[in-house]
């Protein structure tokens, strides 16, 4: 019997009657928690790195007691906004609340199961992630926990000390409102006739973290009065909402300056906070009015987008956009015309000359190898594996790699990498002091990159959309691409902080080789090649006999194709983070054509670079049968060629719904390996004994932990990815270029 009693005591307390109310209302404010547990926990964007945000917080490029400090404030901040929405929108079923002191403090302490669930999980998986991921030491590791409780038990301080003192201002209008004592009593014990159907029954609740108390009976109280003290407290909890919203306004117009640029995990609590924030405010000031009004609004914004009234659509830097009179027109037609075999064959010809130069750095008597190298997709994984390969390989060819290498392409985080090392060498041609070897070079390309997006995104794509910044005549939006330059730029000294027109004249005089940047067209499939030199030849299948009437142009070069708009103006960064649009974690680029068109990453056509690298040699095949002693292919790639993903045993109910949804996504590049390799057959026909395929691919010392897919790097992953290189397969593939370099 005692028992029985003790668990109905138990499910009629506040905290279990709160908890289960949270899943029988507004369960869309459950959604966040679900997030948030699933990713501290590997689940949700595990793939990305996700959960490094969390556990890994990097503030001014360090993981340390202040990184942890803020995100601690930003967890504080985003429990707080929890509270008080839920404060707002529950506490009418629990009127008792209303005769207590201080009730805000009241209902956070028994609602607080689920936030110290996260708390608990954090710092527990935190532990776990420092330790084995980032290899740090255990005094090292207590103090990070430290900074992350000290942040959240500051914001709690502060918000109950907000309310402690609105709790005495509201008991002060109170005074004044009724006057004597007498009175005060007539009006709180006048019954109200109506029955209060929203209430639930609670039969004790917390006091303190050591009380308990029965809950007081209130249906001897005037409801009308019990709602006006509630809503007093709400409007009390309504202001902090606006304060964080002009928190995050700051914040947005800060953003330029290192010290606000706030961890990424953070970012994403406090716009989280923000959205439960206003969320609760919208329900509780409109009631029944809510959905209608949200309505209007979508409609009417919709309506000034439509209208170019709101327009933060992400823009390549350097281009003209104001300009609507001569953008080329988008179109089969027009692309047609404007890819001639006119042009085809002058801009054949202007290569052949970068070729001829490119053979004059060489003996006469004696025909050199032609090395061209591709770069995988892989965001920051892809691009230090491609700069330590690319560091190796001119390490031990003695600075010869660039000099016998014409052409560099790719996509996306590979592309990233060539780039940076290819901006170094050619400072070490122009006598700066750069050894190209530094293993700090690759610190650079490493650093994270993840924290400036997603802080960017939160403030300033969904909070203050409004905020641009110009080049020249021309003006961009502040967006998640422009902090995703402005930190790579930071992290790489602005050595690519140049236009497509300042690699113009040495690409041409062969001082260093041509890069390709590649982006997918959205509209059509279309390849966007980006190139200071003329490269119309690989716009289109080079026919050598007329098996269609009209050429088939599945590619655009776009410093010809977009010349009137400034195209050799393009910002580097920009071209490369076209190259590197990953969907949602960078925004989608628009170009200034009619109609106009956006582009993001290159690996959604083809992941290695491989096509573009294809059609060049099969282009030239002639050149370089009678120039050079051989085709050197590099493909640089961060997935293992040929691998197996291991089939389920057994499957439950969202493989079974998900899997055929997701099959060709999980399978994309393997797809795209095979179809090339099939390519490459032909490829060698034409190079008899000739062509060289060398695979450099970075394989995970463990399986199952492989460096993420993401702008963010741990640790134990760069190093991960340095020892890949001590494989035995990459091993025995430097080897074999050494060999086939060897004077």
């Amino acid at each position: 019997m005692k028992v029985k009693l003790l668990l109905i005591k138990t499910y009629y307390s506040f905290p279990i009657q709160l908890l289960l109310l949270h899943f029988r209302k507004y369960q869309i404010l459950l959604i966040f928690w679900v997030i948030l547990f699933s990713t501290i926990n590997g689940g949700f964007a595990k793939v990305f790195g996700g959960d490094a945000l969390y556990l890994a917080p990097e503030y001014l490029g360090k993981v340390n007691f202040y990184s942890t400090t803020l995100l601690g404030l930003a967890t504080g901040m985003f429990i707080m906004s929890w509270q008080i929405t839920t404060f707002i929108l529950h506490t009418g079923r629990f009127k008792f609340l209303a005769t207590t002191s201080q009730p805000f403090f009241k209902y956070c302490l028994n609602n607080a199961i689920i936030p110290l669930l996260f708390i608990v999980s954090i710092l527990f998986r935190g532990w776990e992630y420092q330790r084995y991921q980032q290899l740090t030491s255990i005094p090292d590791i207590l103090l990070l926990g430290e900074g992350y409780i000290c942040g959240v038990l500051f914001i709690f301080f502060f918000c109950f000390f907000y309310f402690f003192n609105a709790d005495k201002n509201i008991g002060r209008r109170l005074e004044k409102r009724f006057g004597n004592p007498r009175n005060f009593v007539r009006m709180i014990l006048k019954p109200t006739q109506e029955p209060d159907e929203n209430a639930l029954p609670v039969h004790n609740y917390f006091t303190t973290p050591w009380r308990i108390r029965r809950a007081r009976n209130v249906d001897h109280y005037n409801k009308h009065y019990l709602d006006s003290i509630l809503k007093q407290h709400h409007f009390a909890a309504m202001i902090t909402v606006g304060c964080s919203l002009i928190f995050l306004v700051i914040l947005a117009y800060m953003m330029d300056y290192n010290v606000c640029r706030i961890p990424a995990g953070a970012s994403v609590l406090i716009f989280f906070a923000f959205l439960i924030g206003v969320a609760g405010a919208y329900s509780y000031m409109l009631q029944t009015w809510s959905i209608p009004i949200l309505l209007v609004m979508l409609f009417g914004l919709n309506w000034m987008v439509e209208h170019n009234w709101v327009d933060n659509r992400n823009k390549a830097y350097g281009l003209n956009y104001h300009q609507r009179k001569d953008r080329p027109e988008y179109s089969v037609g027009a692309l047609q015309q404007f890819f001639t075999p006119q042009k085809y064959e002058a801009d054949k010809a202007a290569t052949i000359r970068i070729l001829n130069n490119w053979r004059k750095k060489f003996p006469a008597d004696k025909k050199p190898p032609l090395i061209v190298m591709n770069f995988s997709g892989g965001g920051s994984r892809s691009a230090t594996w491609t700069v330590n390969v690319l560091q190796r390989l001119d390490s031990l060819l003695h600075g010869r790699l660039m000099k016998h290498t014409m052409l560099m392409t790719g996509a996306s985080g590979g592309m990233l990498g060539a780039t940076y090392f290819r901006e170094l060498y050619y400072r070490q041609q122009q006598g700066k002091p750069i050894r190209l070897g530094d293993s700090k070079y690759v610190e650079n390309v490493s650093d994270d990159l993840l924290n400036s997006v997603f802080t960017a995104m939160a403030v300033n794509d969904f909070i203050t959309p409004w905020r641009s910044f110009r080049i020249g005549k021309n003006q961009y939006a502040k967006d998640r691409g422009y902090a995703f330059e402005m930190q790579l730029n930071e992290h790489t000294d602005s050595v690519m902080d140049k236009t497509l027109k300042d690699y113009l004249a040495p690409e041409a005089g062969a001082e260093i080789p041509m890069l390709i940047w590649n982006a997918t067209i959205n509209a059509d499939g279309r390849r966007l090649m980006i190139s200071p030199q003329p490269v119309s030849y690989l716009c289109s299948p080079g026919y050598l006999y007329p098996t269609r009437q009209v050429r088939d142009i599945d590619g655009v070069d776009f410093a010809q194709y977009f010349a009137a708009q400034g195209a050799m103006d393009l910002r580097i960064t920009s071209a490369i983070r076209m190259c590197a649009t990953f969907p949602y974690v960078l925004p989608n680029a628009f170009l200034p054509s009619n109609p106009i068109v956006d582009v993001m990453d290159a690996g959604i056509r083809d992941n290695f670079g491989q096509q573009t690298t294809l059609r060049y040699l099969y282009t030239f095949r002639k050149w370089i049968d009678e120039n050079t002693s051989g085709v050197v292919y590099i493909q640089i790639r961060d997935t293992r060629k040929n691998d197996i993903s291991p089939i389920k045993k057994t499957k439950d109910l969202s493989d079974l719904l998900f899997e055929p949804l997701f099959t060709m996504q999980q399978h994309w590049s393997a797809m795209q390996d095979f179809d090339q390799d099939g390519l490459l057959n032909y490829m060698e026909g034409y190079f008899p004994n000739k062509f060289h395929r060398v695979i450099f691919q970075y394989v995970p010392q463990k399986q199952d932990k492989a460096a993420a897919l993401s702008w963010h790097l741990t640790s134990r992953e760069k190093l991960d990815i340095a020892h890949a290189l001590d494989n035995p397969a990459n091993q025995s593939a430097l080897e074999y270029v050494v060999k086939l370099l060897g004077e």
